[in-house]
């Protein structure tokens, strides 16, 4: 699968965000506009929390006691990002060369507890986040919608998704400073929704929706904000040889959520973003009978949640 190919799978399923240049009250879609030889600064920094969520079973004097047990890992990675326009073609898409700059330590994890499963949880976002940020200078198309085009096919993040791998197809694009832009006509205030089925057989009995609105936003520098909020869910099959479901399953069946929140601000000078946030996450549960003891039926699940913060440098 090419780049290309990736990021448009990504567009119905994650938050992909969009802008252009214009005046506050014109009542028309947004483009972008790049001039020649331009450049943007960036300060990023990527949040990564992997958590999961079961239960410990002890029997005790023909007495079954059930424990809910929680674990949870977190890291953080910061760089900075150096995107320079090579060249502007007849249509407005951009050659731009963005060059990755780690800072600070990396792979800054959340103090835990010391038990094996953090420690797992630990390692597994620790040999993630060595592999994602390294300094390199990437080269691609951005058209004036935001669209974007790579010649050389980008590696997915292993983020350990069953297929397909939303998340790591959202961070793709979600760490580019630069948004996807709405057909959405432009006015503070204006504000779109839509269901959405995606069209990818291991999605078929997949139902979503995605909400876009344009808000204000206040400043010396004239800008508006987009956000953008886009909801999946679908029953997953088990995996080959999957184990008996935990005592209290009424279902083998997974259900996986994906949830994705952004509010990018732009400028309304030339279609640049000043500062984004923007989230995502990805839920595999399993669901289960009540049992007896417990207020509530016993979580069984797994959750990865990305954060993003975007900030324009002078």
């Amino acid at each position: 699968m090419t780049t290309a190919s990736r990021v448009a799978l990504c567009f119905p399923l994650a938050v992909m965000l969009g802008f252009a240049p214009s005046v506050r009250g014109q009542h028309k879609p947004l483009a972008r506009q790049f001039a020649e030889r331009a450049e943007e600064h960036y300060q990023l920094a990527l949040g990564i929390k992997a958590e999961s969520h079961s239960v410990a079973i002890e029997t005790v004097a023909a007495q079954t006691y059930v424990t809910p047990l929680a674990h949870s890992a977190e890291v953080v990675l910061r760089w900075r990002a150096k995107r320079q326009v090579l060249a502007v073609q007849p249509d407005g898409t951009a050659e731009i060369e963005e060059a990755l700059t780690p800072t600070g330590p990396q792979c800054v994890a959340t103090p835990q507890a010391p038990e094996e499963t953090e420690l797992a949880l630990q390692t597994s976002l620790n040999e993630f986040c060595n592999r994602f940020v390294k300094s390199a200078a990437l080269h691609y198309f951005e058209s004036r919608r935001g669209l974007l085009r790579q010649e050389t096919p980008a590696a997915v993040p292993p983020l350990g998704e069953s297929a397909p791998p939303l998340l790591a197809l959202w961070l793709l694009r979600a760490v580019r400073p630069s948004v996807i832009f709405p057909a959405l006509t432009f006015e503070v205030g204006a504000k779109s929704q839509r269901s959405s089925q995606p069209a990818v057989a291991a999605l078929q009995n997949a139902r979503g929706s995605e909400t876009t609105e344009w808000l204000d936003a206040p400043g010396e520098v004239p800008a508006a904000t987009l956000h953008v909020v886009q909801q999946l869910s679908w029953n997953s099959s088990p995996p080959p040889q999957t184990p008996q479901p935990p005592v209290g399953a009424s279902s083998p069946q997974p259900i996986e959520t994906f949830f994705a929140d952004s509010l990018t601000t732009l400028s309304l000078l030339d279609g640049s973003v000043l500062h984004a946030s923007r989230t995502a996450s990805r839920t595999t549960s399993l669901p289960v009978n009540a049992v007896p003891g417990l207020p509530q039926p016993p979580d069984f699940s797994s959750k990865v949640t990305l954060s993003i913060t975007i900030e324009r440098l002078p």
